[in-house]
């Protein structure tokens, strides 16, 4: 057993360490499949969850008519920017500080997660009571609409379960095991909030009081199940036997930097929106809004990413194994980009007929934005999950430096930019804010920790790309007039010849192993049992 450290020592890893150790295959195998697996389950549970919220706000806005749906809407934006901040970044200081611990010291893992869920709900608590008392400043003199208090006060009793399911989820993450956080923060909490308004709006036909018990209840119940799984994955933390180590100053002085680059990052992709605003036309707004919405659906793949890579990097940094991080490191870019590259070829050579099928001809107008925002997006795939690597190895001071100084630029050039070109000024200065972020933090990551992203099993994937490319191009010249003909036969085109190129010039080792996991878990599917347990602790 290796020797404990408590919460505020320093981690096993130095500053100055090199990357240059390789691991072992044995262990690069294991980090393969337990990548690829936790990627995929959350994948899976976000693109489900974000389609089940879309047919909560589609059942609300039939049910209740757009004036009681507008007042829903309105709180739920107020929540969702304050659950935005009032975790303090704890759900990434349980993943960091917990997982030092994890199999190592009982006593330390108990104090952490305990220490986190307390700061988490007085921080919800906090932040309800200032939204309560603030609620008719808000609803009449913000949003000129007395009948908004009383749902905004509802809202408030959101803010404490929000925040603690969020860290809750997080610190079942520690387990680098994802279907717990997926079956509660990602999955759960909208399935029974829509079993909710169904039943209490056909049931007891209340109106806009049963979306608002059903948004309550729903965070509620997800949080409950989560502190289930929280027992059941570490028996430690409700053990009476042991006396948890806790110590709130290190793990705030890491969690608030660490949420404030979070914050940043979020702004950083909606502050062009309102400084398009305040330019512009509404009608321009609304064009970039759904330019903009199209671009960030890159961030759910990416996300997905980062959520199983987050524990795994804290656990193998915690015990010097800096040569497995670098592996993770590049492994996780690579599949990024294999993932965000044909949608973006699609978007370069048929972002008109994007923009027109699914939103409209009006909205045809933001096609040279969607292109930008795409770009932008894309270089930051191409930097994989460094902003989750340099925050899980304790440099998460020199991110929020890095985050509030592109942030500030961004704005500034958003200021100059729009005025000048509209939507594509808005855009320039996303895409261009978003380079510089993710491009410096990938210098940071080499002059700490010695890693790249890079190796030869890129030149694969550019080529790859340039044949998609050159495929596309050939294709613009066919007598098709049809967005939705054109769109699908472009995205065909794009993921098509990117596959097949990739399979020309040989998967790599990890490829074929992330493919045999699928295989796996499509047959374990289709038969009723789960084949093979890639959740076994590396």
């Amino acid at each position: 057993m290796d020797k404990p450290s408590g919460l505020g020592e320093p981690s096993a890893v130095g500053a100055n360490t090199s990357a240059a150790v390789v691991a072992a295959p044995d262990d690069a195998s294991r980090d393969v499949k337990r990548l690829a697996g936790g990627t995929g389950i959350a994948l899976g549970g976000k693109i489900v969850g974000r389609g089940v919220r879309l047919f909560v706000d589609v059942a609300l806005a039939r049910l209740l008519g757009p004036f009681t749906f507008g007042l829903y809407a309105l709180g739920w934006t107020v929540t969702r920017v304050v659950t935005l901040i009032s975790p303090l970044g704890l759900n990434a200081g349980v993943i960091h500080f917990g997982s030092r611990h994890w199999g190592r010291d009982p006593a330390g893992l108990k104090g952490v997660v305990l220490e986190c869920l307390k700061l988490a709900l007085i921080s919800g608590l906090f932040f309800a009571g200032v939204a309560w008392l603030a609620a008719p400043w808000l609803g009449v003199g913000v949003f000129h609409n007395p009948q908004e208090v009383p749902v905004l006060r509802c809202f408030a009793l959101v803010f404490p379960l929000a925040t603690g399911l969020n860290v809750a989820a997080a610190a079942t993450r520690v387990s680098q095991r994802m279907k717990f956080s997926v079956a509660t923060e990602d999955m759960g909490q909208p399935l029974i909030q829509f079993v909710l308004v169904l039943l209490l709006f056909f049931l007891w036909k209340l109106g806009l009081p049963s979306a608002l018990i059903a948004c309550v209840f729903s965070f509620g119940l997800a949080m409950g199940l989560a502190l289930v799984y929280i027992k059941g994955l570490f028996p430690e933390v409700t053990s009476r036997d042991l006396v948890a180590k806790s110590s709130p100053g290190p793990l705030l002085a890491y969690s608030l930097p660490a949420s404030t680059v979070g914050v940043l990052g979020v702004l950083l992709i909606w502050v062009d929106r309102l400084i398009v605003g305040y330019f512009r036309p509404a009608a321009d707004v609304g064009i970039y809004q759904a330019a903009s919405q199209l671009a960030v659906s890159f961030n759910v793949v990416l996300g997905a990413f980062g959520a199983i890579f987050a524990p795994m990097t804290a656990y193998h940094y915690h015990r010097g194994e800096v040569g497995r991080v670098a592996e993770l490191y590049k492994v996780s870019t690579k599949w990024g980009l294999y993932w965000s590259l044909p949608p973006f070829l699609l978007i370069c050579f048929a972002s008109r007929q994007v923009m027109q099928l699914l939103y409209g001809k009006p909205y045809v107008a933001g096609w040279y934005a969607l292109m930008i925002l795409a770009f932008g997006q894309v270089v930051k795939a191409a930097t994989g999950p460094v902003g989750t690597l340099l925050v899980m190895t304790g440099k998460q001071n020199q991110m929020l430096i890095l985050s509030a100084v592109v942030f500030a630029v961004s704005v500034i050039l958003g200021v100059i930019l729009v005025p000048l070109w509209g939507m594509a000024g808005a855009a320039s200065a996303t895409a261009l804010a978003l380079m510089v972020l993710f491009v410096t933090a990938v210098y940071l990551a080499h002059r700490v920790f010695k890693m790249r992203p890079y190796d030869r099993r890129f030149l694969k994937c550019l080529a790859a790309t340039a044949g998609a490319a050159v495929v596309l191009w050939m294709l613009r010249w066919l007598p098709i007039h049809s967005p939705l003909v054109i769109v699908a036969l472009n995205l065909a085109a794009a993921a098509g010849v990117f596959a097949v190129i990739l399979l020309i010039l040989g998967l790599d080792a990890e490829d074929r192993e992330f493919i045999a996991l699928l295989r796996r878990r499509l047959a374990g599917a289709l038969s009723g049992t789960q084949a093979g347990d890639t959740n076994t602790r590396a």
